[in-house]
């Protein structure tokens, strides 16, 4: 069974007695508090400021009924205290926070010092299941800075990485592009583009499969994984398919990029088209050629 110690916000905001009221009008809109303990200068608890006493007490002093601006002079404003042993039951603090005229306990340790503050949110948080909330936020602030600083140090390595990789796209007379772990286009370099008909810029964001032909999906998805896997270069042909559906022919190198883990970032991919009247004229000098290697095959008999 849950206990006050439990269900209680830990070290309460204190307001001291000679804080202006703007500046705990600031206080309370910043933090998202609707009351605090007020405390004089010897750590005495003088009362609890609720939001709209603030609102009184401002207006008072706006309207020149009270010349004082310091929440210590306003005393008369503030509302009883009503305190409960941070071992007391739950039923006991369902019933002294319904008799409390500000619906919150102060939470007293054996020694008598205020170590906490249950208001009608902390009994919410209790209903849901969600007790010490102020440790569960604790621990998720640490899991979650934890988590920032594994990603700040990935992020770090990958620009370190692409800003190499950035420099080469672009000046390459090659075909490059990059794909992350589940086959979406990273970067693509402007000569991709431009060979492909696509405006620059138009492929990042799409599928590997976009940009390959359907008959080397299958190659292409079995490629990206041998690369996650292992990283080694592979070289192969493909076709790819331009934007307005026709079919090129490549050679293709691909390898991988890693931080500094060894875990994998993205591909890292060069094209360069295979011009097919090329191919052919070079076969062609080739059968013609006398002295070639083929021309045992096409010296006319004698």
């Amino acid at each position: 069974m849950a206990i006050a110690q439990d269900l209680m916000t830990s070290a309460p905001k204190m307001i001291q007695s000679g804080d202006s009221l703007q500046d705990v009008i600031k206080l309370f809109l910043n933090l998202g508090i609707t009351s605090s303990p007020v405390i004089n200068p010897l750590g005495e608890i003088l009362g609890i400021l609720t939001e709209l006493s603030l609102v009184k007490c401002y207006m008072l002093h706006k309207a020149k009924f009270h010349k004082n601006d310091k929440v210590g002079h306003h005393i008369e404003h503030l509302r009883p205290v009503h305190y409960i042993n941070s071992e007391a039951s739950l039923s006991d603090v369902v019933r002294e926070i319904i008799a409390s005229p500000t619906n919150r306990l102060l939470v007293l340790n054996d020694k008598k010092k205020v170590v906490g503050i249950i208001s009608p949110k902390d009994l919410m948080r209790a209903m849901l299941g969600e007790v010490n909330p102020s440790e569960n936020l604790r621990d998720k602030l640490t899991q979650a800075e934890e988590k920032l600083k594994s990603s700040l140090e990935k992020i770090s390595d990958i620009e370190r990485h692409l800003d190499v990789y950035k420099k080469m796209f672009h000046e390459t007379p090659y075909m490059m592009h990059a794909v992350d772990q589940n086959g979406n286009i990273l970067m693509a370099n402007k000569r991709t583009h431009d060979t492909l008909g696509y405006e620059n810029g138009e492929l990042v964001g799409k599928t590997m499969l976009e940009l390959y032909a359907q008959q080397m999906h299958g190659p292409a998805e079995e490629g990206l994984k041998q690369l996650i896997k292992d990283g080694k270069p592979m070289l192969a042909f493909t076709t790819v398919l331009k934007k307005d559906g026709s079919l090129l022919r490549c050679d293709i190198a691909s390898t991988s990029m890693r931080d500094g883990n060894g875990r994998f970032i993205s591909t890292i991919s060069a094209m360069r088209p295979v011009d097919s009247e090329d191919f052919l004229k070079n076969v062609t000098g080739l059968v013609n050629d006398k002295d070639g290697p083929l021309s045992k095959y096409t010296q006319n008999p004698k």
